[in-house]
């Protein structure tokens, strides 16, 4: 494969990466050398307003020559039931490179935008939100797209045979409701149960204090039923705070829990809610995770999916983190970078790929159950259709669960049955 562009930039270098290496699996060539490019006997792509005989002709627009961050005119055309902007006019009418390039680096979110209460840019401000393609995993079909133009070109050109993968993730932001919190809290947590005059949480603490059995404590079902799948754990290890009230990491109960978990999967940190306006709470957050598992720290996803671009990356990756897994919507299910693959992170404030890989998620439990106030039978429908896109582009599908949504209480009655059907479709 060789690609011709008048000029090379790092974002068009960026994309085809993203495109061709990561998401295609094949490697390539670019030149601006328009006479090595037609003396070529590879495949073609002309990234040029140009005439070129045999090679796949995509008239580029601005985007990826640009070396600043403005709003985009963007006008969304649907071809058979596949979304396509930035209109040029080249043999393909649009410039999928820049529209490849827009949606995984998520320029819109260097935009301003009014944020939700959380301070985060949410679903339904997004342009696949607004044009209806959230469920789409739009860059891998127009991965695909590109494909089979270059196959008309070039019948005997092949390409690698992908397989669907899948990954079980949770995070763990209360590891237990009442073990290993100490006495104060638990009876802190009765009496305004007693108070607020609530049934079921005073029915529970009575029965934890005879049976010891904590509803959170749901690490031996989730093993049990995720055998032979890859399942990975991001602990919250912030200050006590309104929105971080994990168990202290001093605490012995909460050490056992993850050296426990830490011999058969990858342990991650979850950056605390308060380090999104603290920075230098990571770093002591990923210490605390370090030492108790005496390893390095490399994996980590946001609590309450908070992230500011591209400050957050930013500061992840002067923590010494490598892989992020916060790419997903916290109010809508789908597809946040248009992509089902894993990619790296491209600053558009300082123009270079970074060292940070990004792992994208396209379901959280959190997003059926209170966001959209699906009932479970739904949830089950919507993960489907979910996996569903993502088998038929070979993609990765990735799933956020928290040990709590699976304790079968309050709100979570019935959804472990979610958890396990989506887990047999992993298998299928």
């Amino acid at each position: 494969m060789i690609i011709y562009s008048e000029v090379i930039s790092s974002r068009l270098i960026y994309t085809l990466n993203v495109l061709f290496k990561y998401v295609i699996g094949v490697d390539y060539d670019l030149t601006s050398n328009q006479h090595d490019f037609e003396a070529s006997v590879k495949s073609k792509v002309n990234y040029s307003e140009k005439n070129i005989d045999n090679a796949l002709q995509i008239a580029p627009s601005k985007l990826l020559f640009e070396k600043s961050i403005q709003e985009q005119n963007i006008q969304v055309d649907w071809v058979d039931e596949l979304p396509f902007f930035f209109k040029t006019n080249g043999e393909i009418p649009y410039d999928i490179f820049a529209s490849t390039f827009y949606m995984v680096v998520r320029y819109e979110e260097y935009l301003s935008f009014k944020p939700d209460a959380h301070g985060r840019f949410s679903a339904e401000k997004s342009l696949a939100f607004k044009q209806g393609f959230l469920k789409k995993p739009v860059v891998n079909l127009w991965a695909i797209f590109l494909q089979n133009k270059l196959q008309e070109i070039s019948p005997n050109l092949s390409f690698p045979k992908k397989k669907t993968s899948f990954l079980n993730t949770l995070d763990i932001d209360i590891a237990y409701a009442y073990k290993a919190k100490g006495s104060f809290r638990f009876i802190g947590g009765f009496s305004k149960a007693i108070i607020q005059r609530n049934k079921e949480e005073i029915g529970l603490r009575k029965s934890y204090l005879t049976s010891k059995k904590d509803p959170f404590d749901t690490y031996d079902f989730i093993a049990k039923k995720s055998e032979n799948i890859n399942t990975q754990y991001f602990f919250l290890l912030g200050d006590y705070a309104e929105f971080d009230k994990n168990i202290h990491p001093s605490k012995k109960g909460l050490k056992k829990l993850i050296l426990k978990l830490s011999k058969q999967h990858k342990i991650g940190i979850h950056p605390s809610y308060q380090s999104n306006q603290k920075l230098e709470k990571v770093a002591k957050e990923i210490k605390r995770l370090e030492k108790i598992l005496d390893d390095e720290v490399t994996l980590s996803r946001q609590h309450f999916l908070k992230m500011s671009f591209p400050l957050t990356y930013e500061n992840l990756i002067n923590n010494g983190i490598k892989v992020d897994y916060t790419m997903g919507f916290a109010s809508q299910v789908g597809f946040r970078a248009g992509v089902c693959n894993v990619f790296p992170f491209y600053n558009l404030e300082k123009e270079e790929q970074r060292p940070l890989w990004i792992v994208p998620f396209q379901v959280m439990d959190g997003t059926l159950n209170q966001y959209l106030k699906l009932s479970p039978k739904e949830g089950i429908q919507e993960i489907k259709s979910l996996i569903e896109e993502v088998n038929n582009v070979n993609g990765l599908f990735v799933s956020l669960w928290h040990n709590s949504s699976l304790s079968e209480t309050d709100i979570w009655k019935c959804w472990r049955k979610v958890y396990e059907e989506m887990l047999t479709l992993m298998r299928n």
